[in-house]
């Protein structure tokens, strides 16, 4: 595909003409009376840089079908670049390369067997992510945006201390990331990315104000405030899987007792199912340890749906839990939904209901009356498609724009 490039001479100032674009990239096709109604910028300017978008090529006129509709619309062209946005788990990677409409152009699945290898695992991720691309023809990325699971320092671009995978501790993911692909590079945690996936393409696609929670091996929080994420001070906000359930003595692994990720992540719940079975509590779990030498919290789950009452009380207990939790960060915080994904989510409206009854038991009516408690729409999808809405909106910021076309759109 020929790309339309534009002269240095007209290199244009990004607030305004940013500003524009991205209004016609998140309403879709529009006309320039409604981008005069959102932005509150005068037709005249707007007239200007909508000229100036189109001669770069990165808005296009829609012709009207017949001469009834006087209005031309505005739409933006998506086929003129990619971002990937790429997700990694304990064992899973997942990539989606979207294009510049956030439409998936391409996706792939890969698994391993372990991460605790930095440089061999990002290894493979960078030969899986060009290998994709290779196969759709896509030549070069405007960028690239990467979620990790485990803590990350977002403004350095690097893993911080992660619990799990020591080796992983100040490896310079962006760097590296950069250097090999020329285009900008972000990486976020997981549940960060996640949050932000579900608010753009799942169930709070309409909200400004929402918790996003992980459950899976490890639990944890992504915060959108104002329809943005929110991170903190040093980019730890959300970390809730080391909030104490009350009354617990459970030893975490880092040192505390009744952390809620040694209660009740997907880990900790496969434990005690391991207990009820040796017990003889549950005849189900008692007959699967017999065939295998673990349990997992996907032997609970089906436990649960062929009515085992152990396992039916183990979920229940762990969305209590959960949801005891959370009932401190509604009062916090206040947000219009509750988003639960990850592994754990799949114990479904038992597991929901169970977090929505403890979260309102122990909250404010004023907080909870109007609350939204539900399931990820997007489930896997939720991460790689954050991570490709952070670095699109990364890219086309006002700070960023007009490196945006230089890089891309410039002859050089």
């Amino acid at each position: 595909m020929i790309q339309p490039k534009m002269n240095q001479k007209e290199l244009i100032t990004p607030n305004t003409t940013a500003q524009i674009y991205n209004i016609i990239r998140h309403n879709g096709e529009i006309n320039r009376m409604g981008i005069t109604r959102i932005s509150g910028v005068s037709k005249s300017t707007i007239s200007l840089q909508i000229n100036k978008l189109i001669k770069l090529g990165l808005v296009e006129e829609k012709t009207p079908p017949d001469s009834s509709q006087r209005k031309l619309k505005l739409r933006i062209r998506e086929d003129l670049g990619y971002v990937a946005g790429v997700f990694l788990g304990i064992t899973k990677l997942s990539i989606i390369i979207f294009n510049l409409d956030m439409q998936i152009t391409c996706e792939r699945v890969h698994y391993f067997d372990s991460i605790s290898d930095p440089e061999q695992c990002n290894k493979e991720i960078i030969r899986q992510l060009k290998e994709l691309c290779a196969e759709h023809g896509i030549q070069r990325l405007w960028g690239i945006g990467i979620g990790f699971p485990f803590p990350v320092n977002f403004r350095e671009g690097k893993p911080d201390s992660p619990p799990n995978v020591p080796l992983w501790h100040d490896y310079p993911l962006r760097k590296i990331y950069e250097k090999e692909f020329g285009c900008p590079v972000l990486v976020d945690n997981d549940v960060n990315v996640m949050a932000l996936g579900e608010g753009y393409k799942g169930c709070t696609t309409d909200e400004s104000d929402f918790l996003f929670v992980k459950v899976g091996t490890g639990i944890g929080a992504g915060l959108i405030v104002d329809g943005k994420i929110y991170r903190g001070a040093n980019g730890c906000a959300g970390d809730i899987g080391h909030i104490a359930v009350d009354g617990s003595a459970v030893r975490c692994h880092c040192g505390n007792k009744g952390c809620l990720e040694a209660v009740t992540g997907g880990k900790a719940l496969a434990v005690r199912a391991m207990e009820i079975a040796e017990n003889g509590e549950s005849p189900y779990l008692k007959e699967v340890l017999t065939r295998k030498e673990q349990l997992t919290a996907g032997d609970i789950n089906n436990g649960a749906i062929i009515g085992d009452l152990s396992c039916i009380q183990l979920i229940k207990d762990a969305g209590n839990a959960i949801g005891e939790v959370l009932a401190k960060l509604v009062s916090f915080f206040n947000p219009s939904s509750i988003v639960v994904g990850g592994g754990l989510s799949g114990f479904g409206n038992l597991f929901i209901g169970a977090i929505r009854e403890a979260v309102i038991r122990r909250s404010l009516h004023l907080a909870t009356y109007e609350l939204n408690v539900c399931i990820s729409e997007l489930k896997e999808k939720s991460g790689p498609t954050g991570a490709g809405t952070l670095i699109i909106d990364h890219i086309f910021s006002s700070q960023e724009f007009t490196s945006t076309i230089k890089r891309n759109l410039t002859p050089g």
